[in-house]
């Protein structure tokens, strides 16, 4: 059980998502990252039930970009902080919306880099393009966090992004 991300294209990406925590004001969400993920790799990055939670990610290779309009500072090491933190050498970065059913219990991004390899109609599972270069994204804070179901972030195996990636 969980939320999980599935890398379907040939280049190695890095995650960072956003998750519900209550300790944090005003908004009610802690990001964390980096997450490396091999090419034809999956990373659980939620431990429990997943349903009914609403996450935000933003992912990133040498290529590709999958971004959306929720923005919020994140720093080039691995972290765990509220949404509003504030930090030195950060990038701001524009995160997409997840919100996953309360009657999914493990569910999966599957980070894509064409439209050939979209998967549509299932509830558990959502595929995911690159956010198209020089769009133009209304920028967005996240509502207050529903009370969640049981779960935590996994915490193992989160790195720096390489000094080449950073823009």
């Amino acid at each position: 059980m969980g939320l999980n991300f599935r890398n379907s294209t040939s280049e190695t990406i890095f995650v960072a998502y956003a998750y519900p925590d209550f300790s944090c004001s005003p908004v009610n969400y802690a990001t964390i990252g980096w997450y490396r993920i091999e090419p034809g790799q999956s990373r659980q990055v939620w431990s429990g039930y997943a349903g009914g939670n609403t996450f935000f990610y933003y992912a990133e290779s040498d290529s590709y970009t999958w971004s959306g309009g929720y923005y919020t500072d994140i720093p080039n090491d691995a972290f765990n902080q509220c949404w509003d933190s504030d930090c030195n050498d950060c990038r701001e970065l524009g995160f997409r919306r997840v919100p996953v059913g309360s009657s999914v219990r493990n569910y999966t991004v599957v980070l894509i880099s064409s439209s050939s390899r979209s998967k549509k109609g299932l509830i558990h599972l959502r595929t995911a393009l690159p956010t198209k270069p020089g769009k133009r994204l209304v920028r967005r804070v996240p509502l207050k966090a529903r009370k969640l179901a049981s779960g935590r972030p996994v915490l193992a195996k989160r790195r720096a992004v390489p000094k080449k990636r950073r823009r």
